[in-house]
């Protein structure tokens, strides 16, 4: 027998939180993509010089594609793992999520932008932009609550297709509940200061780097979830794969020990955190995505139907390893290091557009357009990996990080040079990204059918 490795979806009471949250995730996708354009049109070029729009743009793109378009989507995965228990507290997060990312969103125009090009929660230093921030977090934080206290406990620890998949989930939710309290730890541990970027850089560091463990988790259940769509056999029994997330998630228990061993925010605890996402981040991907691998090699191609999840799973892998062997070359601060987390985040990217366009028929939505959905996958791909390719290679000759034109500092002399791959593919990247919300986008607004039993009810 065949194991499945995916989770029911019938109409229920969390289906439809479920889908409340899918279209949080395509609306943050979105924002993310048009809010240079917004920005731009609500203020004079004399009200906004380059500099300060450039690194204010960034910090709101990078918060609403790496934080903002992830949770959410991690909330799609996490409503689907419970039962209907709660369902009001979840759509209470879901609220507190969406006004906090609007007050976010909308900061910038409420006075000074101050951007700061801290890691992992890039900051402004504007009242709005943190009081947003803080009601996001707590719609966060109902949203893990919640998926963990309406658990299908049984069923997550059985040994089969399905208990794989929530054991999965599962792993996700609790390392995005260390993250929030190690993030609440530094800041009750972090003498208070008037901010600015060492600040910052210090408050989200702890936390940063083991939400980074939620997200390869997901990024895991996705290639599981995606191969069983596309009609693959994954050769490998559902106990090696509940064990490899266990595996996974074990390196974020040891998250207390460098609060209690060495200063918050000193260099031993900075590089304490270093070593337990680069030693211990990709021990999870590495077993279960073997056997995934093996079977697009030794099975055949998905139908034309599944093509473009077929392909978002193989450019997922792909950039996913492209992040892992970037970082073994890691050493003073470039854009190496850029190239390195693109490569990562980009993948989880890639593993959850192919899990909407995935969701949307099952959900009761039209089938998105096949014929752009592969398009979208294929260029967003390609733009991805030419903008990390530049990175590594402008890093390679010591191109710095988070500065605007730093390529004729390098000393190429060559007819396309780094700047060049990074600009043309960010661009197509970000089109793409674009083309991804205006495919699903029309399908989402026109409603859904109801589901019985799975299928879909005219």
């Amino acid at each position: 027998m065949t194991t499945k490795f995916s989770l029911p979806i019938t109409e229920s009471d969390q289906s439809k939180l479920a889908v409340g949250w899918l279209y949080v995730a395509v609306g943050f996708l979105l924002a993310s993509g048009i809010y240079p354009l917004l920005l731009a049109l609500a203020r004079t070029t004399y009200e906004m010089p380059w500099k300060d729009f450039f690194y204010t743009a960034l910090v709101l793109h990078v918060d609403f594609t790496v934080l903002w378009w992830l949770i959410a989507i991690a909330g799609v995965f996490w409503t689907l793992n419970t039962s209907n228990r709660q369902v009001m507290t979840g759509w209470l997060s879901l609220i507190l999520v969406v006004f906090g990312g609007i007050v976010i969103g909308v900061s910038p125009l409420t006075g000074d932008a101050n951007p700061l090009t801290n890691n992992y929660v890039p900051m402004l230093e504007n009242r709005m932009f943190i009081k947003g921030m803080i009601v996001f977090g707590g719609g966060v934080l109902l949203l893990v609550l919640r998926s963990l206290w309406s658990l299908e406990c049984t069923k997550s620890r059985q040994a089969t297709g399905e208990g794989t998949i929530r054991f999965g989930t599962l792993t996700a939710a609790i390392a995005t509940l260390i993250a929030l309290i190690a993030l609440v730890w530094t800041f009750l541990d972090s003498p208070l200061t008037s901010g600015g970027r060492s600040y910052y850089e210090s408050l989200y560091w702890a936390g940063g780097h083991v939400l980074q463990f939620a997200h390869t988790a997901l990024l895991c259940v996705s290639w599981l979830w995606v191969a069983q769509a596309c009609g693959l056999k994954i050769n490998a029994k559902p106990a090696y794969l509940m064990a490899a997330f266990a595996v996974g998630i074990a390196p974020v228990l040891m998250m207390p020990w460098p609060f209690l061993s060495f200063d918050v925010g000193g260099p031993e605890f900075m590089n304490w955190y270093v070593w337990l996402m680069r030693d211990g981040n990709g021990v999870a991907p590495l077993l279960i995505g073997l056997p995934v691998v093996w079977a697009l090699l030794t099975q055949p191609a998905a139908d034309k139907e599944s093509r473009h999840l077929y392909a978002a799973l193989i450019f997922s892998i792909i950039l996913f390893g492209m992040g892992g062997v970037l970082g073994l070359f890691i050493g003073e601060s470039s854009t190496l290091i850029t190239a390195h987390y693109h490569g990562s985040i980009v993948a989880v990217t890639m593993a959850f557009m192919a899990m909407t366009y995935y969701w949307l028929p099952q959900f009761g939505f039209a089938t998105p357009n096949l014929k752009w959905a592969r398009i979208q996958v294929y260029a967003y791909a390609v733009g991805q990996i030419m903008h990390i390719v530049g990175l590594a290679w402008g890093g390679g000759h010591g191109m710095k990080r988070k500065v605007v034109g730093t390529t004729q500092d390098i000393g190429l002399q060559t007819m396309i040079t780094p700047q060049d791959l990074v600009g043309i593919g960010g661009v197509i990247a970000v089109l793409s990204g674009l083309l991804f919300a205006i495919v699903v986008l029309p399908v989402m607004l026109k409603g859904r059918n109801k589901l019985v039993n799975g299928a879909e009810q005219s």
